[in-house]
């Protein structure tokens, strides 16, 4: 039999997860693996905390007691960088292999840990790190390795997917629904990582590093996140034929032409396949070449989604060949006034002068030269609309030839508009 020693580090909800998961699904690892996977040391911070017996035993709140256990690989799931890079950059250096859940710590150190591991002849796996159980990462380096992927669109976020689908179900505000998110366990004390778009923008820069062979910064990419999104305009989208998603894409425009990374409250038909994820579900959108769209779903994170990741790259390590795929240029970025493509706008004018129809409001529009597709007016005192080639001076057009005093403006993009290549 073939025993695999394993440090955890970090007992927190995802490596308790990882712990119980590996007793409960030791019979079938070793039945399809013939590997047995043993946790003989857990790093703490806290040893005087109530733990189960027999995790007691193999507690050390020094990381050198790990180093000096009969292991083979590191599991790091205690988020932030710090002390996990230097913890994992001393692992490697032992020659122990590492399997991180630590979406941030890869975002930002990822490439200079690849390499690390690389040096070293270890391998370095990180699926949990994207989409809790969703095989995302290994789809893209085991089974597209044919395909040249040039569009990536996810709702990466389970936190912020449960609050625009409350939103836009019961009509409830942004802030009503925060705090049914957090009584509920979906959102922390501090949303911030969440609602801002910081934890999708970390998941579309590994995303893209993988995709695109290119490592765009976490800090190039553009974010927004839900905060200003309101019921008005959800209704509005819907009445469209659209529903609003937190949604990170990334697209690489012709074969090492330029990229664009964001994060931001983006339309989506709802005919699309990413429309009808709801609640606190991620879902994963490929566009290739081949295989052309492929959808995964699933839950995006939680203690039984992230453990099954973590245990899935465990039963990998000694099974498949370390991906050859690595960055092979330096990124060209899009410039952000060459985004143009289609814009959802909405208008909640201070007061309306005048009573107008969605008609002759879109013939208004279009009377001064915009390229307006759909509109749609609402009762309540707004108006919104679909306008296709969009050019950053349409903001200023619409408040000088309308001449509504508006006291909000929202532009959001419109995704998955037919591409011509």
């Amino acid at each position: 039999m073939n025993q695999i020693g394993v440090g955890l580090l970090g007992f927190g909800t995802v490596g308790s997860g990882v712990f119980h998961a590996l007793r409960s699904q030791e019979d079938v690892i070793f039945r399809r693996t013939g590997t047995s996977l043993k946790v003989r040391t857990v790093l703490v911070q806290n040893h005087e905390k109530k733990r189960i017996p027999d995790v007691r035993s193999i507690l050390t709140t020094d990381f050198s007691d790990v180093l000096k256990t009969d292991i083979q690989v590191v599991v790091e799931a205690m988020g932030g960088v710090e002390p996990a890079l230097t913890y994992v950059k001393q692992a490697m250096e032992m020659g122990l292999h590492i399997v991180t859940a630590n979406k941030e710590l890869v975002a930002k150190h990822g490439v200079e840990l690849e390499r690390t591991a690389r040096r070293k002849g270890v391998q370095f796996l990180c699926e949990a790190s994207v989409g809790g159980g969703i095989p995302v990462l290994g789809t893209l380096l085991h089974f597209l390795k044919s395909n040249r992927i040039y569009r990536i669109s996810g709702i990466l976020n389970g936190t912020t997917n449960y609050i625009l689908s409350r939103m836009s179900d019961e009509g409830d505000s942004f802030e009503q629904v925060l705090e049914e998110a957090r009584r509920q366990g979906y959102a922390e004390a501090d949303p911030t990582a969440d609602i801002d778009g910081f934890d999708a923008a970390y998941k579309l820069s590994i995303l893209g590093r993988i995709a695109f062979e290119a490592d765009v910064p976490v800090s190039n990419i553009r974010r927004e996140g839900i905060r200003d999104v309101t019921a008005l305009e959800l209704n509005l989208a819907r009445r469209l034929g659209y529903t609003i998603k937190l949604l990170a894409v990334g697209e690489q425009y012709g074969e090492n032409g330029p990229i664009t990374l964001g994060v931001e409250p983006t339309l989506l038909s709802i005919t699309h396949p990413l429309a009808s994820v709801h609640g606190i579900y991620n879902a994963i959108h490929l566009e290739g070449d081949v295989v052309q769209d492929l959808t995964l779903v699933g839950q995006g994170a939680g203690d039984l989604p992230t453990s099954s990741a973590i245990l899935e790259d465990l039963c990998n390590l000694f099974v498949l060949s370390p991906p050859k795929r690595s960055l092979s240029r330096e990124p060209l970025l899009l410039p952000e006034e060459q985004r143009g493509g289609v814009r959802f706008v909405c208008l909640e004018p201070s007061q309306t002068s005048e009573d107008l129809n969605a008609n002759e409001l879109r013939q208004r529009l279009q009377s001064i030269g915009l390229p307006v597709e759909d509109t749609v007016v609402s009762p309540e005192g707004g108006a919104a609309f679909i306008i296709h080639r969009w050019h950053p001076s349409f903001p200023s057009v619409l408040v000088a030839e309308l001449g509504w005093d508006i006291s909000r403006m929202t532009i959001r993009p419109v995704h998955g508009a037919k591409r011509v290549y």
